[in-house]
């Protein structure tokens, strides 16, 4: 099996997962955030329907858009039609089938690639850690999600 095939299904079964503890979320806590201050559910199911456009972006070998006052009002005018789980995770899927077609055309030739970027304090991330990253989002906001959930009284295994 190459890495590609292998990202694409640790991939979507984090995302799975994600939007599985994200569903078991009731409607009236969805935008509910810990101390007022926290992420809600529903805020970060958005953010991971519109992650892969970014390892998207990553990948192909474009450039990231610059990070400013527009850019974020764009960002989130788009997703804020993503207004419930359900559409979030459609959302999620569609960019998903984008980037694993990508993948999968990835030649392993690319796999040596590294591209330095700001996160972390900045370094050369290799090309599988930036096909990873999705996966590592996934995971972060399932945990994320599972923690909301325990703050307001569910301890259910979603």
């Amino acid at each position: 099996m190459r890495i590609q095939d292998q990202i694409i299904e640790e991939t979507r079964r984090a995302a799975d997962e994600a939007f599985r503890y994200a569903a078991g979320t009731p409607d009236d806590k969805l935008s509910w955030q810990p101390l007022e201050l926290g992420r809600s559910v529903l805020d970060q199911a958005q953010e991971l329907a519109k992650c892969p456009d970014w390892a998207y972006i990553l990948v192909s070998g474009a450039e990231m858009p610059e990070q400013n006052e527009e850019s974020m009002e764009a960002y989130k005018a788009e997703i804020s039609s993503w207004d419930t789980i359900e559409k979030c995770k459609a959302a999620c899927d569609e960019r998903l089938e984008k980037l694993f077609t990508l993948y999968r055309e990835l030649p392993d030739a690319r796999l040596l690639e590294t591209k330095w970027l700001p996160y972390g304090g900045g370094k050369d991330f290799s090309m599988e850690e930036m096909m990873d990253y999705p996966r590592w989002n996934f995971n972060y906001h399932a945990g994320q999600i599972a923690y909301i959930q325990t703050l307001y009284g569910d301890r259910e295994m979603y």
